[in-house]
């Protein structure tokens, strides 16, 4: 995977959506941290993670996926999981159902490796927990996500866990 491609996609499927999170600096700060080339090499020869870049009919990038095929669930009671760390979408895929498509092809993988549950962390977003909820996620517990720049209202989330038997 190319990590220029991956670099540009990160930008691009996460500055739209999020600047209004992040006190100033803090939405820069993230995506350098999360896309810089050093992760980036680093994360794409860890066997233990993937990114995807799936694409439309035509080829177009849609999106952005990054998943640990095999991470326990947070409290430990789910250890043969599948974690999707990240989901994003390209600004002209939101709210056309693609998110859902993508959370079905993550399902089929985790399946087709024999996983028990696919589990991911969501701030309190009422609209993003509702879609997780509609494609089978359930709240199993709170979370935090800590990074100095995020503003503190949004620093509540949730653990969702979707069973697969």
């Amino acid at each position: 995977m190319d990590i220029n491609t991956l670099q540009h996609i990160g930008r691009a499927t996460y500055e739209p959506y999020y600047q209004h999170i992040w006190y100033p600096g803090g939405v820069e700060w993230y995506i350098n941290h999360c896309f810089n080339t050093e992760t980036l090499e680093k994360e794409l020869n860890d066997p233990s993670i993937e990114y995807a870049l799936p694409t439309d009919e035509q080829g177009n990038i849609i999106g952005l996926l990054k998943v640990h095929p095999l991470y326990p669930t947070p409290d430990g009671s789910i250890e043969d999981a599948l974690y999707l760390e990240k989901i994003y979408l390209m600004p002209d895929y939101f709210g056309k159902g693609i998110g859902q498509k993508l959370l079905q092809q993550v399902e089929q993988q985790a399946i087709a490796l024999g996983r028990k549950a696919i589990w991911l962390q969501v701030m309190h977003n009422a609209a993003i927990v509702e879609a997780y909820a509609k494609a089978g996620f359930r709240i199993t517990g709170p979370t935090r996500f800590e990074f100095d720049l995020l503003k503190e209202e949004e620093r509540d989330g949730w653990i969702m866990v979707k069973p697969l038997v």
